[in-house]
């Protein structure tokens, strides 16, 4: 079975990471390229399998090589060449299917970035690196938008690539906006499969997380991005693909949008696509397929059998997600979050039914269960600022729709909320029960004046107000936690603004990647 935990192993005789810039004729810019090669203890005069990722600026996100490193160590995996692809700015113009743009134009240059991978790079990494040329040794894989570029690839390339890895991939891709009379038939990668030919040597893994968004177009209970991967599988098993031999489906329970999901996930795949005899049958077994109004006519048999039973990872830790699949802006690396000088505390129980009015329910549900929400706090922090310290004054004074807020009356507005939360809070622990009002935020919003000042004095005044906060929640204790007021006209516990504000941001960022990012 595969280790719960990768750490880097203690031999120095681990993968080799070369950097190379390769100047892309097609793409009209300089690419940039992670190359790990396997151990120097490693020799062989054949040429290696060779894993071309996307998004290889990633690699340390994903703590890639030390999980290498010790997938070696084990014996899990045989020799093989990773060819990362760092992305750029330009990503969500590279990133897509090559034959179509979606709605709004995204992917207008995935076709350019198809041919650099089939005329540029591959040739590159077979001349220089002594990778294979096998098609049943090449494998593409992928992230997001990324993941879906790697299926689209292998799709259409199968005399190239016989294999593609999708980690939460970027299905809903789409030729009308939800909403502008949208249906599932508007899914451009349903489509090409639907269209297509399926090739006898296809393989394709493919990885969803039960939390990579919380977005339900239909409503039928099953997350967008989870039904748009099993459709896609219904689409190619009508194609005629063998879903026990040549489909890796993994669910996993908790996953998020997020590189700290694909990194922990990561060693399925690999050993998927590169594993040593017999390791391959020691993968844990795909989680069932579970989807509301089962049609089991549509469904493919993954289900193992009940002489093999499923087996659940663990739940994750709280990680806040990355990039949604909306937008799929690529977003900075986020500087790893400790919270060494935080206080330790006892679990967190949820707050129950009649501790809040309703519509906080939708904030509270934004924090997992068994996550404690003041450490949801410390964290969001971090995926604040990762967006707004790169953004320009004029990028961060843009709003996605006409009469919508711009970013900077967002942060402002979260700056606002914040604060009037904390405060309520701090009344209700105190013992002072009586009804507080509730606040317009729009008219909030429209006095604030955020636009004419600088992200910096904005990010300066979200790091003091989070500041004060979390000192008042760590401040807590179980029985002031417990106390309850009035705000709003409605009963609120201590308790549940602890999970509101963190839920409130936990929102806010959601939104942020799904419909700012994606106009920047």
């Amino acid at each position: 079975m595969l280790p719960d935990t990768f750490s880097v192993p203690a031999s120095p005789a681990g993968t080799r990471l070369c950097r190379e810039v390769l100047a892309s004729n097609l793409l009209e810019r300089e690419v940039e390229l992670s190359i790990l090669l396997p151990p120097s203890a490693i020799d062989t005069d054949r040429p290696l399998p060779v894993l071309y990722l996307n998004d290889g600026q990633d690699l340390e996100r994903l703590n890639f090589q030390p999980m290498l490193d010790e997938l070696y160590a084990q014996q899990l995996v045989r020799p093989f060449v990773v060819v990362a692809i760092h992305a750029n700015e330009r990503r969500v113009q590279e990133y897509g299917t090559a034959a179509h743009a979606d709605f709004n134009g995204r992917g207008s240059l995935a076709g350019t970035y198809t041919s650099f991978l089939l005329e540029e790079l591959l040739p590159f990494a077979q001349a220089n690196y002594h990778v294979s040329s096998n098609p049943e040794d090449a494998v593409v894989a992928g992230f997001s938008l990324g993941g879906l570029t790697a299926f689209d690839v292998a799709w259409h390339h199968p005399e190239v690539f016989a294999r593609a890895g999708v980690f939460s991939g970027s299905f809903w891709w789409r030729n009308r906006a939800v909403g502008a009379g949208y249906t599932p038939a508007d899914r451009i990668m349903h489509g090409l499969v639907r269209a297509g030919q399926l090739h006898p040597s296809h393989r394709f893994w493919l990885q969803t997380g039960t939390l990579d968004e919380h977005n339900d177009r239909n409503e039928n209970g099953v997350i967008d991005s989870i039904e748009d991967c099993l459709d896609l599988i219904d689409e190619l098993v009508k194609a005629g693909l063998d879903a026990q031999q040549a489909l890796r489906y993994v669910q996993v329970e908790g996953g998020r949008h997020h590189p700290d999901t694909w990194g922990r996930v990561m060693p399925d795949f690999l050993v998927w696509a590169f594993g040593q005899e017999g390791s391959v049958a020691a993968l844990p077994a795909p989680l069932p397929v579970v989807r509301l109004q089962l049609d089991p006519a549509l469904t493919p048999a993954l289900v193992p059998t009940a002489s093999a039973p499923a087996v659940t990872p663990a739940p994750e830790p709280l990680v806040l997600p990355s990039v949604p699949d909306a937008g799929d802006q690529a977003t900075p690396s986020i500087p790893p979050f400790t919270a060494t000088s935080a206080p330790s505390h006892m679990p967190i129980a949820r707050p129950s039914e009649g501790d809040f009015l309703p519509y906080a329910a939708g904030y509270i549900n934004q924090v997992p269960d068994g996550a404690d929400p003041r450490e949801a706090l410390r964290a969001v922090g971090a995926e604040f600022h990762a967006i707004f310290d790169q953004l320009s004054e004029a990028q961060a004074e843009k709003s996605y729709a006409e009469g919508k807020w711009t970013l900077k009356e967002m942060l402002q507005h979260q700056i606002d909320t914040e604060r009037i939360f904390a405060y309520r809070a701090m009344r209700f622990a105190r013992g002072d029960s009586q009804n507080l009002p509730g606040f317009d935020q729009d008219q909030y919003v429209a006095n604030s004046g955020a636009n004419a000042r600088p992200v910096a004095s904005l990010l300066n005044e979200y790091d003091a107000t989070r500041a004060s906060t979390q000192a008042l929640f760590d401040s807590f204790t179980e029985e002031q936690l417990d106390r309850r007021g009035t705000a709003n006209g409605g009963p609120t516990s201590v308790r549940a603004l602890l999970f509101i504000v963190p839920g409130h941001e936990l929102h806010h960022l959601h939104l942020i990647r799904e419909r700012y990012l994606p106009i920047l």
